[in-house]
């Protein structure tokens, strides 16, 4: 007895995934493009600009979540070194203010090089460093703001087809990944406790040195930019065929 049971419980389950996956349908202000057009980014470029609107709030049936202000999980700095420096609560303002620079697709040979560019972004955070330097002992927690300007990311994807329910999908991975920041500024409060002074001194310090910092963190900034942009474009193309997304 208790074995049907289990098998009913499981084609209920199975019932219950497959009511989901058939409820999201495009939103009815995307045009679907052409994959054969020329000019296949312009219609891309247009999509966007008809999503831009509901871009702060979310797009459910698209996976795009909130991106004013987008939320992100915590990251952690120099996990093996002697000083560890966790971001957690991390807020990102003004990433719906995105524009596309460059958007190259190969649907024959399953290809999409595109570049996005933030003019702004702030992100606000909660920071923890733990550890020693030289002879400090840090265990510090506060809040972290930071500005970044012309903050741009290039990526090269390349997709693996497979059929499902008789029609074609894709699955993608990273081939390339590279991102830059024009300006940065980083204030980081109460650094040294209730020591101001030091920590205004730190802070400039910091921001003295910031372009090296961020070519330190560019393997944790460009972990954190790929698991996002794959989550959502990975759900996108499993719960849409190619035929949907894309018309002959």
């Amino acid at each position: 007895m208790r074995y049907y049971a289990l098998i009913t419980a499981a084609c209920l389950c199975l019932a219950a995934a497959s009511d989901i996956k058939s409820s999201y349908s495009l939103p009815s202000y995307i045009s679907p493009c052409n994959k054969t057009d020329p000019n296949i980014h312009k219609c891309v470029e247009a999509n966007i600009e008809a999503l831009r609107p509901n871009l702060k709030e979310g797009v459910p049936s698209l996976f795009i979540p909130a991106l004013d202000p987008l939320v992100i999980p915590p990251t952690c700095v120099n996990e093996e070194d002697q000083v560890k420096v966790t971001f957690k609560d991390i807020h990102i303002y003004h990433a719906s203010d995105f524009a596309l620079d460059q958007f190259d697709i190969d649907l024959v040979n399953h290809e999409v090089n595109l570049t996005i560019v933030f003019p702004l972004l702030r992100i606000k955070s909660t920071y923890n460093v733990n550890g020693k330097f030289l002879v400090v002992t840090f265990d510090e927690s506060g809040p972290a703001d930071g500005n970044y300007t012309n903050f741009r990311v290039f990526l090269g994807l390349k997709g693996s087809p497979y059929i499902e329910n008789g029609e074609q999908h894709l699955k993608w991975e990273k081939e390339t990944i590279n991102t830059t920041v024009g300006e940065s500024h980083v204030v980081l409060d109460k650094l040294f406790g209730n020591h101001t002074d030091i920590t205004d001194k730190t802070n400039n310090l910091i921001n003295e040195n910031i372009q090296v910092i961020i070519n330190d963190l560019q393997p944790v900034i460009q972990g954190v930019v790929s698991d996002f942009i794959f989550g959502i474009v990975n759900k996108l193309f499993s719960y849409y065929s190619v035929k949907q997304l894309f018309v002959s």
